[in-house]
């Protein structure tokens, strides 16, 4: 197991792996540096030979071409962290993510946000696929309220039930169990801090563990735990400047960075503010769930 998920708890080291193992053996002796995603070379593909860049990871095909004119020199590579607003900054760079369809500033017919921003972030870095170059100019991030984030990613991974965990995540059933089923007051976020991190609290001494371990990061129960901040810093190299653009603030800060690389100085106005960068996977209602207030959503 990657995430070292032993009860005993375990480092939050960096771990990047090839997800081409659903390959036989004959075709992974064959190597090639032929690339899927352009012309342009691919570092993700090519460290895990005859390994492809997923979909999600590739931008538009308008932008390809785009690549090819931008100087290395100026290419950013945007570091998408999980439940951090990233995908809605995403969709609106460019990349294919998992844009929503009905979301007329992400798709292939309509123009994307205008400016220097979405043309010089060529590359993305999120979880184990690492397709940036280490000499890129910077490395964008988008960061939000940590405990937020945290609230967010709890409650996007926390499965309806065991039967619906089993059909449509088998390959994450061992590990969401552990977390959520396993440890059955771990289905509401507030009963999870209540009894799973403090002193006193209801839980098992191994349900505390993995309490702690899993909110961290140290233990791979919900990927967008798992694939932190820290994780993501880990997996820059050590000279990297970085840009970081606040979610709480999304306009101000992409009209910051985008006037800090050479562009306009408001190539999003205030009055499109709503319209431009759309909100994207946001996790769905349980019916079950009850609006306590306004602050509580």
């Amino acid at each position: 197991d990657n995430g070292n998920n032993s009860d005993k708890g375990g480092g939050n080291g960096l771990r990047f792996f090839s997800n081409n193992n659903k390959k036989n053996k004959k075709e992974l002796v064959v190597k090639t540096n032929r690339f899927s995603y352009s012309k342009i070379k691919s570092p993700y593909e090519e460290i895990w030979i005859n390994s492809q860049l997923p979909s999600w990871a590739k931008k538009h095909k308008k932008y390809r071409k785009i690549e090819k004119t931008i100087p290395a020199s100026e290419r950013i590579c945007y570091v998408h962290v999980g439940k951090a607003g990233g995908s809605s900054v995403g969709c609106s760079l460019g990349f294919s993510l998992h844009c929503n369809k009905n979301n007329s500033t992400t798709t292939e017919h309509t123009p994307l946000v205008e400016g220097l921003l979405p043309q010089r972030t060529t590359r993305i870095f999120h979880a184990d696929v690492y397709d940036c170059d280490d000499d890129s100019a910077y490395f964008l991030f988008v960061v939000r309220n940590p405990i937020e984030r945290i609230k967010s990613a709890f409650l996007y991974d926390r499965p309806l039930s065991e039967k619906s965990l089993k059909v449509r995540f088998p390959e994450y059933y061992e590990r969401r169990k552990n977390f959520y089923l396993d440890c059955p007051s771990f289905g509401v976020f507030e009963s999870l801090v209540q009894d799973g991190l403090t002193k006193h609290g209801r839980s098992s001494d191994v349900c505390k563990i993995r309490a702690f371990t899993g909110l961290t990061g140290e233990r791979h129960f919900s990927c967008h735990m798992y694939f932190n901040y820290q994780f993501h810093l880990e997996g820059v190299p050590e000279n990297a400047k970085i840009l970081a653009i606040r979610n709480e603030h999304l306009i101000q800060d992409w009209n910051g960075v985008e006037h800090f690389i050479g562009g306009e100085k408001e190539i999003i106005p205030p009055e499109n503010a709503n319209t431009t960068i759309g909100v994207v996977n946001k996790s769905k209602k349980d019916s079950h769930d009850k609006l306590l207030s306004e602050e509580s959503t």
